[in-house]
Parts: C-alpha cells; sequence; structure tokens
C-alpha cells in the first residue's frame, strides 16, 4: 500500500512540489467550495499519482487519489474570460506558479485562475488510498 500524501506549502519550493503532484489532475468543477473571512479555497482533483510512476512495471498499471487542495490568506480571486466561454464540466489542472503574493492554476482551454494572497498557505491531503488505473497522462513535445 502506497502512503497517503499530507503537504504543507509555505514557500515558493514548497508550491514548486505541490504543482508536480498536482500536473494533470482533474478537477470538476462544481468540485470547490470558498469560505471564511481570510479566505479558504477548497479544491476536490482527481490526482494522476506522478509519485508512483515508476511502479507501473511491477504493477501493470498506473495510480490515481482523490485529493483536497486547500488554499488559504486569500484577498481575492480572478479567473479569466475563458471560464464563460466554455461549458466543460471536467477540466485538467496543468501547473500552479507561486509567488509570495499570488498563486496561478493553470487550467486546459486555456482557463487561469489567479488567486492574491497575504501569504503562501497551501495544503494538499490524499483523502483515501490511491486506486489503479490504466492510463497515463500524454505530454506531446
Amino acid at each position: 500500500m502506497a502512503e497517503v500524501i499530507a503537504l504543507k506549502a509555505d514557500n515558493i519550493e514548497s508550491c514548486d512540489l505541490l504543482s508536480s503532484l498536482l500536473q494533470d489532475s482533474i478537477f470538476h468543477i462544481s468540485g470547490h467550495s470558498f469560505s471564511g473571512p481570510r479566505g479558504r479555497l477548497r479544491l476536490l482533483l482527481n490526482r494522476f499519482c506522478w509519485e508512483s510512476f515508476n511502479d507501473f512495471h511491477e504493477n501493470q498499471c498506473y495510480f490515481r487519489v482523490h485529493s483536497g487542495l486547500y488554499i488559504q490568506n486569500i484577498d481575492s480571486i480572478i479567473v479569466n474570460d475563458n471560464f464563460k466561454n466554455g461549458h466543460e464540466a471536467y477540466l485538467n489542472l496543468l501547473a500552479l506558479h507561486a509567488s509570495e503574493k499570488e498563486i496561478n492554476l493553470i487550467f486546459s482551454n486555456h482557463k487561469h485562475v489567479c488567486i492574491n494572497v497575504s501569504g503562501l498557505l497551501m495544503h494538499l491531503k490524499d483523502l483515501h488510498d490511491r486506486y489503479p488505473t490504466p492510463s497515463c497522462p500524454i505530454h506531446s513535445a
């Protein structure tokens, strides 16, 4: 059984690690909530387990897991116009880019969310054990 991931990111380097773990996560457009006076965004993601990618030869399958991404200290959220131009229920999270004052979520189909923060603080937590999947995301060169 693989380890369940639970990570805290409060600096740019740890945010880069989260980005690598979150690459190719599937996000259902309804899988989020926002709350609190200091702003907390919760995203439910179906995460491809890149950390177990090399296990494929042993197990003959890849793995995914449902994970929660929690972003705190939010001042504002800006969603680009491409969210208005499509009706996709599912999006692919391509990358997460962070600076001291901003977290950018880059999704498929040119969709982008810019989150202004008063300090970096994110948590990534797998919500259960990983499960097998026969397919692996493909990246063209």
